[in-house]
């Protein structure tokens, strides 16, 4: 099937380069104002949403009728969305689809529209928001199971998990362009946090960044492969290195440029490598890329000598009942339960909805208070597992308002933490650590969360395990 999909890909390039002076796509010049009839075309769409005949969805409430791997969904109603175009196909890293979000600044969702168009950025640059209609189109993933929800034209012939890009001639009518171009804000994110799905699909900013050492001269590409080359980059975080993948394709006007040798910073959008195991980042060019700066190091964790929070689980059974933790069902009947885990031959806890018969679980396990007064610099770690996570999700919040109760639990304040949680394609056999968080711009007495959510449905009745829960401090 992966050899099928490679050809495909290959002689749709090759058929681009050969006939893109043929294709029937309009002005390919980067749009100031708008012609008269995509004008009217865009009011006549905001008239509609204006009088409700048309519901003006978010991207983030359009991707929950859409679940990861599942067949691909023909939208009938009459709605649409608005976004911010955040990719380019301008230097040869993006084909035949781009990347819209919600806000141009602090986004909270974002997708891929596939559409069967070259010299996109003429047409979708970046920045520009866009209207889509959506009735008519389908909502599903162009490689199934990968995790990243696209906006597509049909159910592919060869797969019918899998949505075919939107042809040329049916996206005159589904997308709008307005006379705004804004100005992209990245968000500013860790290399632990870009596997949270809220940051699937967005532009983002990684800071004290660095390539790999084993990868010093080499080039973005490696000129042995026939497609996409994923580079090792790192970061610096606290007495901890964090790793991703830079993802480059051998297209690129840029891939056989030298990796920069120094650190610094690049922006990036967030998406799913080709077999879909990794989340990767992937350059709109290589100017996004500023490492001409020293290297990061870290700190050393001897440094952080004082242990305010040490739970491995050891000492429990059944539910887990810790001595000023706080094991609480906000949803269904589900706890979190202490198990013996045989593949790495210790105690550990978990959470699954798995023959629960709920219809909504959502389940919290909460550490003790921890004092940070007392200490100058905090960092927490903790590993998780997953046994088919399916569509379930955890989350790692914190809060510094809670009084205790489990009666407050829903009303108090929680953030979520930048943690890296395992996910369906991580091995259900290790243990992924989260990474070092920091925690030195909170005070007082904390609170930290671990939130399950899921149901008896058996695409979101997956099953988490944590372990090694512990907070370093100076």
């Amino acid at each position: 099937m992966k050899t099928n999909k490679i050809i495909i890909i290959l002689l749709a390039f090759v058929s681009s380069i050969s006939f893109t002076s043929c294709v029937e796509d309009g002005d390919f010049t980067v749009p100031q104002n708008l012609g008269v009839e995509e004008n009217e075309n865009l009011n006549a769409l905001l008239d509609s949403i204006n009088q409700g005949f048309v519901e003006l969805k978010s991207i983030k409430d359009l991707k929950k009728i859409y679940i990861s791997g599942s067949n691909p969904i023909e939208i009938v109603s009459n709605i649409a969305v608005k976004g911010y175009v955040i990719s380019s196909d301008e230097n040869g890293n993006f084909f035949r689809e781009f990347y819209i979000q919600d806000q141009p600044e602090n986004p909270t969702s974002g997708i891929k529209v596939a559409i069967n168009l070259t010299n996109i950025n003429t047409k979708f640059n970046f920045g520009r928001e866009v209207y889509v209609r959506l009735k008519g189109l389908y909502i599903g993933e162009t490689n199934s199971g990968d995790g990243v929800t696209a906006i597509g034209g049909k159910v592919k012939l060869v797969d019918n998990r899998e949505i075919d890009n939107i042809t040329v001639n049916k996206s005159l009518n589904h997308f709008f362009r307005s006379k705004t171009i804004a100005e992209i804000i990245p968000k500013i994110v860790t290399l632990g946090d870009i596997n949270n799905p809220e940051n699937l699909c967005t532009y983002v900013s990684v800071e004290n960044a660095y390539f790999a050492g084993n990868i010093e001269g080499k080039t973005y590409i490696d000129p042995t492969e026939d497609f996409d080359t994923k580079r090792t980059i790192e970061t610096c975080q606290g007495p901890g290195i964090v790793e991703a993948f830079v993802e480059t394709s051998s297209f690129a006007d840029f891939a056989n440029l030298a990796l920069p040798k120094g650190g610094g910073f690049l922006n990036a959008v967030v998406s799913k490598d080709f077999s879909g195991d990794f989340t990767v980042l992937v350059l709109n060019s290589a100017d996004d890329v500023n490492m001409n700066g020293t290297k990061c190091t870290t700190e050393s964790l001897s440094d952080f000598s004082t242990i305010l929070l040490n739970e491995n689980f050891e000492t429990t059974s059944g539910d887990i009942n810790i001595a000023g933790w706080t094991n609480y069902s906000e949803k269904g009947t589900k706890l979190w339960r202490s198990y013996f885990d045989n593949d790495v031959q210790s105690r550990a806890a978990n959470i699954g909805s798995f023959r629960s018969g709920n219809a909504s679980t959502i389940s919290w396990l909460i550490t003790k208070g921890i004092d940070l007064d007392t200490t100058s610099e905090e960092y927490f770690s903790f590993d998780t597992s997953t046994s088919f996570a399916d569509s379930s999700t955890l989350e790692v919040l914190i809060s510094s308002n809670w009084n205790g109760l489990e009666t407050t639990i829903t009303s108090a304040n929680w953030e979520k933490l930048p943690a890296r949680i395992a996910s369906n394609s991580d091995d259900f056999r290790t243990f992924i650590n989260s990474t070092y968080i920091n925690l030195s711009n909170y005070t007082g007495t904390v609170y930290i969360a671990f939130k399950y959510i899921g149901s008896g449905d058996e695409d979101f009745d997956g099953t988490y395990e944590i372990d090694n829960v512990v907070i370093n401090a100076k």
